[in-house]
């Protein structure tokens, strides 16, 4: 067990003395959180000149990233040791950034501090030093960012300087216990933060045991009492992955279990969505929920938003973006467009007829017949394809204007949306884990400490 107060309050001292000029007012083409938006929708509404792209900066940390966990194992040995593992747990293995005005927002896991860099330089503006790693990128909104450290506290500084609005601490205590070589909260925030309508949601803790935290915080004075504020305590799941909001749920991945569901307004639990486990998530437009991977096997699952009716499974998919229209997914290696509502409609229809398979008679009329309409059901949802081309870009993928940006192994590509041509790529150091695009730049984030910005 340690304090933290008076190297915190050093940290901050001299933090404050790095301090360089501020950001720019807030605007609609910028990326002010991770994958974009409360929904983690990873679709950008600015333009993006994909073709013509080109580097302008890289940035290089100090510091590599540390990630919370190791990774899976490469095979499931008790299982079956021919199936690959899918690494659940995928939240932190580069640094994701924020970009708001003419200011590049990041948490880092190695320095454990959010970092400021000028967009047009890649320059350090200033450090935010706190007592723990920062394994999320913030949420920049009206000035200020918001963000959580592995040290238990939710922070508030301003975008400008990093002065200190305020901090809370979502851990019931200070206690600490090893992690990877560091002292850290027993309650680390592991979700993100989003802020909404004048609020912040976040959660803290990983062990059930010990409690886990899911709090509503007013965005102006970090209070958890008032209404639609709240710190609900919970004894029987961990929270692990990039928190969403809808107009009625808060969704929490649950690390390698599905995600919980709670009531945006009361912070009571409300459920637990159907399927496989995995940090990956997003929200669509009409408030359906996308998450994975499964446990042995790249699959994305698509769920209603009450998280009980399955829509969709989208087998072999690491990443997808949605629109009302079309549904974008990258394998490992192809990249693809699908007609979603026809899609869904189908996939609809052919559970339904499964679940009939199985209880009529063997070797039956009715087993036949509903063995050919399945068949059939499966052919024409082959057909939902709008586009697929083979490329190896599945670690990351975004929606930037009219095209698709994806990032692979040590490269990152762009692709029309419209047909999926292949417009535009560029090598970079490692796997392009983090993408973001604001303002005309494309920011790419990669497992080797580095950040890129092309324009």
């Amino acid at each position: 067990m340690r304090s933290g107060t008076a190297r915190h309050g050093a940290a901050w001292a001299a933090s404050l003395a790095l301090c360089l000029a501020g950001a720019a007012a807030q605007g609609p083409d910028d990326w002010p959180t991770y994958a974009h938006d409360a929904r983690r929708s990873a679709v950008s509404p600015g333009p993006l000149n994909a073709p013509g792209l080109a580097q302008r900066w890289v940035y290089t940390s100090r510091m590599p990233v540390l990630a919370a966990w190791p990774g899976p194992e490469k095979r499931d040995y008790s299982n079956s040791p021919t199936v690959d593992n899918e690494d659940r747990l995928d939240f932190d293995s580069a640094y994701h950034v924020a970009v708001v005005g003419d200011s590049v927002f990041f948490g880092s896991s190695g320095e454990d501090a959010l970092r400021c860099l000028d967009a047009g330089t890649g320059e350090t503006r200033w450090v935010c030093p706190t007592d723990g790693p920062v394994r999320f990128a913030p949420h920049v909104v009206d000035g200020k960012a918001y963000f959580g450290s592995d040290d238990g506290y939710i922070y508030c500084v301003r975008a400008t300087d990093a002065s200190l609005v305020w901090r809370y601490r979502a851990a019931p205590s200070d206690y600490q216990v090893p992690s990877n070589g560091k002292l850290i909260s027993l309650w680390p925030s592991r979700t993100g933060v989003v802020v909404q309508d004048g609020i912040v949601y976040c959660g803290a803790g990983i062990f059930p045991g010990e409690g886990v935290y899911v709090c509503a915080l007013d965005a102006g004075t970090g209070s958890d009492s008032g209404p639609g504020l709240f710190r609900q305590r919970f004894t029987d799941l961990s929270l692990q992955g990039h928190v969403l909001v809808s107009p009625e749920h808060l969704y929490f991945p649950g690390g390698r279990a599905s995600p919980w569901v709670f009531d945006r307004k009361t912070g009571q639990r409300e459920g637990q969505v159907g399927g496989g486990g995995g940090t990956y998530a997003l929200l669509t437009s009409d408030w359906s929920i996308i998450y994975g991977p499964g446990k042995t096997s790249a699959v994305l699952e698509e769920f209603a938003s009450d998280g009980r009716d399955r829509l969709a499974s989208f087998p072999g998919a690491k990443h997808t973006v949605v629109t009302p229209e079309r549904s974008y997914a990258c394998t490992q290696d192809k990249v693809f467009a699908l007609d979603r509502a026809q899609y869904i409609q189908l996939s609809a229809e052919l559970t339904k007829l499964s679940a009939q398979l199985k209880q009529a008679e063997q070797g039956s009329a009715a087993q036949q017949q509903l063995s050919a309409q399945i068949a059939k059901l499966e052919e024409d949802r082959k057909a939902c394809f709008v586009w697929s081309v083979s490329a190896e870009y599945p670690e990351a993928l975004i929606l930037a204007g009219d095209y698709l940006i994806a990032g692979g192994g040590n490269s990152v590509a762009a692709f029309r949306a419209a047909d999926g041509t292949q417009v535009w790529s560029a090598q970079v150091d490692g796997l392009a884990k983090g993408l973001a695009a604001a303002r005309g730049r494309l920011f790419v984030s990669t497992t080797s400490r580095r950040i890129y910005c092309f324009e």
